[in-house]
């Protein structure tokens, strides 16, 4: 169900339909601890930051914290309504989210196991959470098509992006020199490429660009004047209703999305 490295290379984690996680030596192959808990299917691993704690999400509605080095059970997480897909730390470690069938994303204390946010907007399950480089956001991603922005500290979902021809299963998010950018996955076949921006107070994500797929939401959108789309994607936003002629020079951004 799920499998990641220890920050040092050193250790992997697998959490699976067993209901439980395991520790091995990445060098070896050789089986270290098994840790058990969870009463369900362990749908998503994670380590923190440090490489001290794994953080584990499942069928049965918890997250659990675990020491990485013994295997000891630390906190229960409990809160959600029904199975968690997706668990991530924050890059300092210090606070844990989780995106469940239950339409919520959760953000939790990592030290003391304490709900903080219970993000609310998603009409379906989410499948995909992960922090902004920075950890100031989190973007989800769910079932009901869409992905959101939201903000850490106060909990309020700061964009929306509606876009997808079917559920959004994976959302990575990646800070370089040009800018802050969000990469996503869906069931409607696509890979798609956007950009964070803030401009008057107000988040906005916009379109970079997309792999092939039958199908794209960009209502109201104009593509006068952007410069790098390719042939593919042009084709693809025209039959989809948006108006105007790109240019040709590598630079510029189609704006796909709003509040």
């Amino acid at each position: 169900m799920s499998i990641v490295y220890a920050p040092s290379g050193k250790q992997i984690a697998s959490g699976s339909w067993d209901h439980t996680v395991r520790l091995w030596n990445a060098q070896s192959g050789d089986f270290e601890h098994t840790l058990e808990g969870h009463t369900n299917a362990v749908n998503s691993v994670v380590y923190s930051p440090s490489g001290k704690q794994i953080a584990s999400g499942g069928h049965d509605h918890t997250v659990r914290l675990w020491d990485a080095h013994s295997g000891a059970l630390g906190h229960i997480l409990e809160g959600h309504t029904f199975a968690i897909f997706s668990v991530v730390y924050a890059p300092s470690g210090s606070q844990i989210a989780s995106g469940s069938y239950d339409h919520t994303v959760r953000l939790w204390d990592a030290h003391s196991g304490a709900l903080g946010h219970t993000l609310e907007g998603h009409t379906a399950a989410v499948f995909s959470v992960v922090y902004s480089p920075s950890g100031s956001q989190i973007a989800s991603g769910s079932s009901d098509k869409t992905v959101r922005l939201w903000d850490v500290t106060s909990g309020q979902c700061q964009a929306v992006i509606r876009a997808f021809g079917g559920s959004v299963y994976s959302v990575a998010w990646k800070t370089t020199r040009d800018g802050s950018y969000l990469v996503t996955g869906s069931d409607d076949k696509s890979v798609c490429r956007w950009e964070v921006k803030r401009e008057w107070g107000d988040y906005k994500a916009v379109f970079c660009w997309s792999t092939t797929r039958s199908s794209l939401t960009a209502r109201a959108t104009s593509i006068e004047g952007v410069r790098g789309l390719g042939q593919a994607n042009k084709k693809l936003l025209q039959q989809c209703g948006t108006v105007g002629e790109p240019l040709s020079s590598p630079h510029g951004r189609l704006r796909a999305l709003g509040h």
